[in-house]
């Protein structure tokens, strides 16, 4: 028989080993069925585990990464390194957690290790380690909601989802069970993808090529024969261009999709699209800063009269411009080139307030802007509009686009026989009845004419300053 010292449990061992203990009786009580791994392999994973619902077995199956200690602390919760697990917690087909447990605390943290590591690949980086949030224990009260959370995620990898999900992690979004979801390669190897939400007024467009920002459109805004003066004949959907391919598909998609912009009676209330109702707004906010270059000071002074007896709102000012950085910004950078900080202080000065409708309505109807500045007169659309815009080109004359109009300008205008005349520009405006187009009122009339952002007039050179 050999004597000697009996072999020693590793100190490293001790708090992981809690850690496992800890969150197999967690889950245990809450009867989910908890397989353990050999400990003596270091594969990435300490647990699997099957989800149960109502005493039955759901086929729902995570597997965990545990980790106990402090030395898992971090400034802003906590961090599991990757290791060589990047590729297996990425492209497994079982969705990796990984779940540190704090001693101190003895509270257990969690964060879906999968979803961070795509995330990461997505944006072209390589993830070293696993964020976890102070905000995301795992306890008795909010199992309920982490269970949801995790077989919500688990429900991607599911039949006929495993390709939506698949198309949501390139393109950075989330689909919904119900939402209609179609994909489309164009000839240059760009993906496109249709995104219709069940009971949404409008659909979402994502673009490969446009780095996935989404544009939030409707079969109004698809322009198969394209807009006067930008590139007739060139399909577009709001500010983007399409080949004739793109648009036949992308209205392929709306017209199947149509059933489901309506609201399914039983089914309950969608919530607003609150990143729709944002870059909504961003785009507006955008248009009248290019139409109307001088919307923003006056929107400024605008304010500064209003918070002379609105203490609320002169509260709000002084905090916002308290930020030197965004406040330089604000009054200085194009809307491109500013932070958020400094869009939020421009957006500020510029929007009253947004009245949103029913999720059911069209985005430019769903979302309505009052502006602090309001507009100075109503509107004629398209189809009131008698003869059109002179071209015809003299050696005191230059082309402008209708954008680029502005008050006290000097136009020329065909009337529908071709006899020309000349018309004073009084106004120019971003339109409120149809989002993304110009407004110009001429020899101060009573109402203002609707044109697209790049029809062309021909337009008087002064020789003096006026």
């Amino acid at each position: 028989m050999m004597e000697g010292p009996l072999p020693k449990v590793p100190d490293a061992r001790r708090p992981s080993r809690a850690a496992v203990n800890v969150l197999r009786t967690l889950l245990e009580r809450h009867n989910h069925i908890v397989q353990e791994v050999d400990g003596q392999n270091d594969f990435g994973e300490d647990q699997h585990v099957t989800f149960t619902e109502d005493g039955e077995v759901t086929g729902d199956v995570v597997k965990i990464q545990v980790k106990g200690g402090r030395s898992w602390r971090r400034a802003g919760g906590y961090a599991v390194p990757v290791g060589d697990h990047g590729s297996t917690w990425a492209d497994g087909n079982i969705p990796v957690l990984c779940v540190v447990h704090d001693p101190d605390t003895d509270g257990l943290y969690w964060a879906n290790a999968t979803k961070q590591l795509l995330a990461a690949r997505r944006d072209g980086k390589v993830l070293k380690t696993i964020t976890i949030s102070r905000d995301q224990q795992l306890d008795d009260g909010s199992m309920a909601d982490f269970v949801a959370k995790v077989r919500g995620y688990l429900g991607r990898y599911r039949g006929n989802r495993t390709i939506q999900a698949q198309l949501g992690e390139m393109a950075g979004v989330e689909f919904g069970p119900s939402d209609i979801v179609q994909h489309y390669v164009n000839v240059h190897g760009e993906d496109l993808i249709f995104w219709q939400r069940r009971g949404e007024g409008f659909a979402t467009l994502l673009h490969s090529d446009l780095d996935w920002h989404p544009e939030h459109i409707g079969p109004e805004h698809l322009h198969l024969d394209g807009l006067p003066d930008l590139f007739p004949g060139t399909p577009v959907v709001a500010n983007t261009i399409l080949d004739m391919a793109e648009a036949m598909w992308l209205a392929a998609c709306f017209d199947a999709a149509r059933w489901a912009r309506e609201p399914a009676a039983g089914d309950p209330p969608l919530r607003t699209n609150l990143d729709a109702r944002d870059n909504y707004v961003a785009r507006r906010v955008a248009h009248r800063l290019w139409v109307e270059p001088d919307a923003l000071p006056r929107s400024i002074q605008k304010l500064r009269t209003e918070t002379a007896t609105d203490h609320s709102l002169a509260t709000t000012a002084t905090e916002l411009e308290s930020d030197a950085e965004a406040y330089a910004e604000a009054l200085s950078k194009p809307w491109h080139d500013m932070s958020d900080k400094g869009r939020q202080l421009v957006t500020f000065y510029l929007i009253k307030e947004v009245h949103v409708g029913a999720p059911a309505l069209p985005i430019d109807e769903q979302f309505r802007i009052v502006w602090r500045c309001p507009r100075p007169t109503a509107e004629y659309g398209f189809d009131a509009r008698v003869g059109k815009p002179s071209t015809r080109m003299s050696s005191n004359r230059e082309i402008v686009m209708a954008y680029m109009l502005r008050p006290g300008d000097r136009i020329y205008w065909l009337s529908r026989h071709g006899n020309e005349r000349g018309r004073d520009v009084s106004a120019v405006w971003d339109s409120e009845d149809t989002p993304g187009t110009v407004c110009v009122l001429f020899d101060q009339l009573m109402l203002g004419d609707t044109f697209w952002p790049q029809e062309r007039f021909a337009r008087k050179v002064f020789t003096k300053p006026r």
